[in-house]
């Protein structure tokens, strides 16, 4: 195994982990409850009030924001901070959901597999000490799904005690 598959597959396994544990909370969730805001609020500013479906869209629109900064680091270019996408109305139902999030994730994994060895290691370091731009990018991938993974979960056994 060369170093640059180590590497790599350093970085993705705890993406896969996260995802498998996302997935999961996801498989539990019912239709009926997919789109509902916790009391019918409409805070879109605070995640505690966020449907499910809300929740699951933002995991993979910051995969696609992150897809885009290491996009930056393999061209050279200052990486970028990005912002989220809003959900489109159209993507309402669990069905196309999980097709996103498959999507994105894909494209997050094309793009770190494009990264050369050096910038999967040795990229510039920014605010932590001793962690490259591309395990920064990504600690803010797994740390923000883990934490969507917990509220899904939340959600589901709210919903249920109804």
């Amino acid at each position: 195994m060369s170093a640059h598959t180590s590497s790599l597959d350093n970085l993705l396994e705890p993406l896969s982990q996260s995802r498998a544990q996302l997935l999961a909370a996801l498989e539990s969730v019912s239709d009926q409850y997919f789109n509902t805001s916790l009391l019918g609020k409409d805070l879109k500013a605070d995640f505690e009030y966020w449907s499910i479906c809300d929740i699951a869209w933002y995991v993979g629109a910051l995969d696609d924001v992150c897809r885009l900064r290491v996009n930056d680091i393999v061209s050279g270019r200052e990486v970028r901070s990005g912002e989220i996408s809003q959900r489109p109305q159209h993507v309402n139902s669990l069905e196309v959901i999980l097709i996103w999030l498959s999507q994105s994730r894909a494209a997050l994994r094309s793009s770190l597999s494009r990264m050369s060895i050096n910038q999967l290691q040795d990229s510039p370091l920014l605010f932590k000490e001793s962690l490259s731009q591309c395990e920064i990018i990504l600690g803010e991938v797994i740390a923000n799904e883990a934490m969507s993974t917990r509220r899904i979960w939340e959600l589901v056994e709210m919903f249920g005690n109804e």
